[in-house]
């Protein structure tokens, strides 16, 4: 039977158990800070984002003493004239007189036709 035999020195295993110990320790201490960054970028938004909150409650309490303070905080809107608003409504007579006709084409008329009569007619 066939033996094998490794010499191994104390000396090197001791120095590769060493090495691999001090980059094992890097690696975990890179990962560490990566996560320590990552919540103080955290933290900091936070932080700002209470801040702005508490500027708008800040902001919403003053303006809710404002309002106290107003006596009468109806507005009386200017009486409109009646006359102007009746100038602004559209006639109801004439859309009741379109309503009422028939605008079915006749045996001679065709829709086309219909259509181009009511468009060139001018509404008066």
């Amino acid at each position: 039977m066939l033996t094998l035999e490794f010499p191994v020195n104390a000396l090197i295993l001791l120095a590769i158990s060493a090495i691999s110990m001090l980059i094992g320790f890097s690696y975990g201490r890179a990962q560490v800070l990566k996560i320590r960054k990552k919540l103080l970028k955290t933290e900091t938004e936070m932080i700002n984002s209470h801040a702005e909150i508490l500027e708008m409650q800040k902001e919403y309490i003053n303006m809710e003493i404002r309002l106290r303070a107003v006596k009468d905080p109806v507005i009386v809107m200017a009486s409109t004239n009646e006359a102007a608003v009746k100038e602004k409504m559209p006639d109801g007579s004439l859309r009741k007189k379109m309503l009422a006709k028939d605008f079915s084409p006749g045996s001679k008329e065709s829709h086309s036709r219909i259509y181009d009569n009511r468009l060139n007619k001018k509404i008066g």
